[in-house]
């Protein structure tokens, strides 16, 4: 099996499915060739950050996948029709009904795949293989290469299991500054903390503020009423990711709502790879299988107010919180692990290849 990969491809954003198809196929299986992309166009920035066109090729029969891992729900019309399955993080409900070659990823985050050797020369490989073919500035595909190895960890670190305290919730998440961040993402967020408040429960991280920028009072003029709002809980200065990852794992419950343009969060996709207890208000994008079922793999809440009975639920009711537990790392193991998505991926393909 060979999987080959468009060398322009957003590294930052597709490390989770590398480590997909290496799981699956070998670290020897993947080719990074552009000549099997060169009538994709890439002239504008939603055609380089969409997602990642690969082939793959199993003896004589080659499958066209494109990976769309955009945060909107919009289908990518022309990478729709070049290829043979159209991968989808954030697949608008009814989006699989409309268009057949639909199959829904589920959400993901980004992960160290290599160490940061191999992933330079991967990046100095690829600008060598695309030099001709892409309008990218360089310095940004850099950084997408060294962002794994700023922010974030090998996927095993977050699989690796520590005990919970009884009592204590760590969360850490930024303030948005849009519209659907304020009714929905922030609020839902601020509304988790304050209910852990109330319960009495130890709390550590909060909100990132993003301060009072022209870019963020251009999109929410009155951002600064975060300040009032959520004092208890703001945080100015970034956290750890390995203490990230640690004081997860430690809180007895966690909290999902959808993020920016209603999409998946990695927090979800890291939530159920540890196995935590979620609460969640209700997913506006599609989830693999039956989806994430209420009291099996998340607690979901409706409204802000049943937030603190649901903290309090899975504090008071251990039994409960670990049968949450063992759902959500089943669900994870089942659909949304980086192998398994691949292989959902090449069973989909030959599917509709017949």
């Amino acid at each position: 099996m060979i999987v080959k990969i468009d060398p322009r491809f957003g590294y930052r954003y597709e490390t989770y499915y590398l480590e997909g198809i290496k799981r699956l196929f070998g670290r020897g299986a993947i080719k990074f060739d552009i000549a099997p992309f060169l009538g994709l166009k890439y002239d504008t920035r939603n055609q380089y950050s969409s997602g990642t066109p690969l082939i793959i090729e199993d003896e004589s029969v080659q499958y066209k996948v494109f990976l769309d891992t955009e945060d909107r729900a919009k289908i990518e019309l022309d990478r729709y029709e070049w290829c043979d399955v159209y991968g989808k993080v954030n697949a608008a409900y009814g989006d699989v009904e409309r268009y057949p070659k639909i199959v829904v990823l589920g959400p993901a985050f980004g992960i160290r795949c290599q160490n940061i050797i191999s992933a330079l020369y991967l990046f100095t490989s690829n600008i060598v293989k695309s030099f001709h073919n892409t309008s990218a500035p360089y310095k940004s595909i850099l950084q997408g290469y060294l962002y794994p190895y700023v922010r974030r960890r090998r996927i095993e670190v977050y699989e690796t299991i520590v005990d919970v305290k009884p009592n204590f919730v760590f969360h850490a998440s930024t303030l948005w500054y849009n519209e659907f961040a304020w009714t929905c993402t922030n609020k839902f967020r601020g509304e988790f903390l304050k209910a852990c408040q109330r319960a009495g429960v130890e709390i550590e991280g909060g909100l990132f503020y993003l301060g009072e920028s022209p870019e963020v009072l251009s999109e929410m003029p009155d951002y600064g009423r975060y300040k009032d709002e959520y004092k208890d809980f703001i945080y100015e200065s970034r956290l750890s990711m390995d203490d990230y990852i640690r004081k997860t794992k430690e809180s007895f419950v966690v909290f999902n709502t959808p993020a920016v343009c209603e999409c998946h969060g990695w927090k979800l996709a890291e939530y159920l790879c540890m196995g935590k207890a979620i609460i969640s208000t209700p997913l506006t994008r599609e989830m693999p299988g039956e989806g994430l079922v209420h009291g099996k793999n998340v607690h979901f809440v409706q409204t802000p107010e049943e937030i603190y009975g649901a903290v309090i639920r899975i504090r008071e009711d251990v039994e409960y919180r670990k049968q949450l537990e063992k759902g959500a790392r089943a669900y994870y193991e089942q659909y949304l692990a980086p192998e398994v998505v691949v292989k959902r991926i090449l069973m989909q393909a030959q599917a509709l290849k017949g």
